[in-house]
C-alpha cells in the first residue's frame, strides 16, 4: 500500500518532470503498481480533488479552518505509524459525511488529528489538496492518458467515458469493472461538456481550418452557451460551466414544453434581446439574468431572452455524438419548433460565407460559426470541425490574481493579473496586468468572488484559485520578459466577465503564440 510521504515524493518528481510524456509515463508507472482500491485517491490527490468529483456540497473545509488545523495538528498519544494514501483519503471521506451541529469543530478536530500524523511537509502538500492548488503540472487529460495505459486500452475510449460521465471517480470505476465504453450512455440531468469552435481571424482562414470548399454556417450570437436536458423531472437548464441555471430564467421552461421529445440533451445559445424591437441586447445585460436569483419575475420582465438551439446530442434514448452534423441538424429539425433553432444555412462557399458573416455583424450578433457537415460531437473538444470569426480578436484569459484599487477604487480588487494556460507546464502563467473595463457594479460583484477563492494573502495583493474568466479585448501581442509567459498585451482591457465559460476553455499559450504570429502576416512583416 502506498504510504502518503510516497504519493508526494512522486508529486514532486511530477512537477519537476521535463513535458508531457515525461509527466504522464510517471503518473503511470506508479498507477500500474497500486491496489485497484488506491487507484481513486490516487488519481483524485493528483488533480487537486480531495473527494469524488461527483459529490454534492463539497469538503466543507475552506482556508480559514484548514489555517486552524495547520498551526495546531494534534499529535496522537500512541501512534501508529505514518499515514498511507487511502488513509488519508478514507478520512477526508469521513470528512465529507459530517453534518449538522458543530460540524465544523468536528471537522476540524478530525482534520487535525489526520495532519498530527504527518510531517509538516505532508501537511502542506495535504493543504494544497485540499484547497484544488496541486500547481504540479497534472491536467485530466494526463489522467486519462495513464488509466487507458493501465487497462491496456485506447486513449480515446477513456476520454469518451470521461466526457460522457463527466467524472474522473466515475470514469475510474466503469472502466476498471469492464464494462463496455460503448454502452455507456450520458445520464440524464448531469451536463456534459460541450463542443467547442476553434477561433478564426478571417472567414478565408477558418474554411482553412476545417479543409472543406463548403460548410454550414450559423450565426453566432452574444449570448451563453446553454445545455437544456429533458426528462421525466422537466426540463433543466445547464451553463457551459456544467451549473444549473434553470430557476434564473422560468420563462424558458414553458417554451421547452412546446417540443415534442421525451427524453433528449440540446445544445444551443440564451441570447437577451430589447422587447420592442427585437434586437439583441449586449452581453453584460443577460448576466444580470444569470446571476439573478432573487426578483427572477421583474428581471424576466425587464431583460427578456430566448433560447436557440443549433445541435442535439442525445434524443430519445440514442447518443447521436458519433452521427454527422447534417443528421443531428435533421433531426433537430423535427423535434423543434423552428423559431427556437440558430439560423443555418448549408452547403455554403467561402465568399457566401463573408456575406453572412458582414449581416450578422449588422444585426448585432457576435460573428458566425462554420462546421464541416460530417462533423461529429466530440465532446468537451475544441477541434477542426468547427470554427468561429468573429468581428474582432479577443483572448479568455483566467484571474490568476489581483491588487487592492486607490482613490475612486480603494476598498475594491480592481488591477487583475491574467493569465494563460501553458499545456507544456500543465499550469496557468501570467500574460499581463489590466485595471480597465469593468464598471463599479462588477468591481464590487469582483471584489467579492476573489475573497472566497483567496489562496495567499500579501497584504496589498491576492493570489486566488484560477476560476474566473474574463473576456479581454487588446491592441496588441508583445514579446515581454515582465511575464512568465514571455508575452505581454498592450492596452488589455476586460470586455466582459464571463461566468459562463469554464477556465479549461480559456486560451493557452499556443493561441497566443498563433495570434502573435498572425499579427506580423497582416503587416507584411512574415
Amino acid at each position: 500500500m502506498m504510504l502518503f510521504r510516497e504519493f508526494i515524493e512522486l508529486c514532486k518528481r511530477v512537477k519537476s518532470a521535463k513535458g508531457i510524456n515525461e509527466k504522464k509515463g510517471l503518473i503511470s508507472t506508479y498507477l500500474i503498481r497500486l491496489d485497484r482500491d488506491e487507484w481513486i485517491p490516487y488519481i483524485l490527490f493528483l488533480t487537486g480533488h480531495p473527494i469524488p468529483d461527483n459529490l454534492e456540497g463539497g469538503l466543507g473545509i475552506g482556508y480559514k479552518l484548514l489555517k486552524k488545523a495547520l498551526s495546531n495538528p494534534v499529535r496522537p498519544l500512541f501512534p501508529r505509524g505514518p499515514p498511507k494514501l487511502l488513509d488519508v483519503y478514507n478520512t477526508l471521506l469521513e470528512i465529507y459525511r459530517i453534518r449538522g451541529r458543530d460540524s465544523q469543530a468536528k471537522r476540524l478536530s478530525l482534520l487535525s488529528s489526520l495532519m498530527g500524523l504527518m510531517s509538516s511537509e505532508e501537511r502542506i502538500w495535504l493543504a494544497n489538496i485540499i484547497l484544488g492548488e496541486m500547481r504540479i503540472g497534472v491536467v485530466e487529460g494526463h489522467i486519462l492518458s495513464a488509466l487507458a495505459y493501465a487497462l491496456k486500452i485506447n486513449d480515446d475510449i477513456v476520454r469518451r467515458v470521461y466526457m460522457l460521465r463527466g467524472s474522473l471517480y466515475e470514469t475510474v470505476d466503469l472502466l476498471s469493472s469492464g464494462v463496455d465504453p460503448y454502452k455507456i450512455s450520458p445520464k440524464l440531468y448531469t451536463p456534459l461538456r460541450p463542443m467547442l469552435g476553434q477561433p478564426a481571424s478571417t472567414v478565408l482562414e477558418g474554411y482553412n481550418i476545417i479543409g472543406v470548399n463548403t460548410a454550414a454556417v450559423e450565426y453566432k450570437y452574444d449570448g451563453f452557451r446553454v445545455q437544456i436536458h429533458i426528462g421525466d423531472r422537466g426540463p433543466r437548464l445547464f451553463s457551459r460551466r456544467l451549473t444549473d441555471v434553470t430557476d434564473s430564467f422560468p420563462e424558458l421552461k414553458e417554451y421547452i414544453y412546446s417540443f415534442d421529445v421525451k427524453e433528449g440533451i440540446f445544445d444551443g445559445e440564451i441570447i437577451a434581446y430589447e422587447r420592442k424591437t427585437g434586437k439583441p441586447l449586449p452581453f453584460q445585460d443577460l448576466m444580470k439574468r444569470f446571476r439573478r436569483l432573487e426578483n427572477i419575475d421583474e428581471y424576466a420582465r425587464i431583460i427578456p431572452v430566448e433560447v436557440k438551439l443549433f445541435d442535439v446530442i442525445y434524443l430519445d434514448g440514442k447518443l447521436l455524438i458519433d452521427k454527422p452534423y447534417i443528421e443531428r441538424r435533421n433531426l433537430l429539425d423535427k423535434v423543434i419548433p423552428n423559431e427556437y433553432i440558430s439560423k443555418t444555412l448549408y452547403d455554403i462557399s467561402p465568399s457566401d460565407a463573408e456575406k453572412i458573416f458582414r449581416e450578422a455583424i449588422s444585426k448585432g450578433h457576435e460573428g458566425i460559426m462554420i462546421k464541416r457537415m460530417d462533423s461529429p460531437y466530440i465532446l468537451g473538444s475544441r477541434g477542426r470541425y468547427w470554427v468561429k470569426v468573429k468581428d474582432k480578436d479577443t483572448l479568455d484569459l483566467v484571474i490568476l490574481g489581483a491588487e487592492w484599487g486607490h482613490g475612486r477604487r480603494r476598498g475594491w480588487l480592481s488591477d487583475y493579473y491574467l493569465g494563460v494556460y501553458d499545456v507544456d507546464r500543465g499550469e496557468y502563467t501570467s500574460i499581463g496586468k489590466t485595471f480597465k473595463g469593468l464598471t463599479d457594479e462588477e468591481l464590487q460583484y469582483m471584489t467579492k468572488k476573489l475573497l472566497s477563492i483567496i489562496v495567499k494573502d500579501e497584504g496589498y495583493r491576492v493570489w486566488v484559485k484560477p476560476e474566473i474568466v474574463v473576456e479581454v479585448d487588446f491592441n496588441e501581442i508583445q514579446r515581454s520578459p515582465k511575464y512568465r509567459s514571455g508575452y505581454a498585451l498592450r492596452l488589455a482591457r476586460i470586455r466582459r466577465i464571463r461566468e459562463d465559460k469554464n477556465p479549461s476553455e480559456a486560451s493557452t499559450l499556443d493561441d497566443i503564440r498563433k495570434l502573435y504570429r498572425k499579427q506580423f502576416v497582416r503587416k507584411g512583416r512574415l
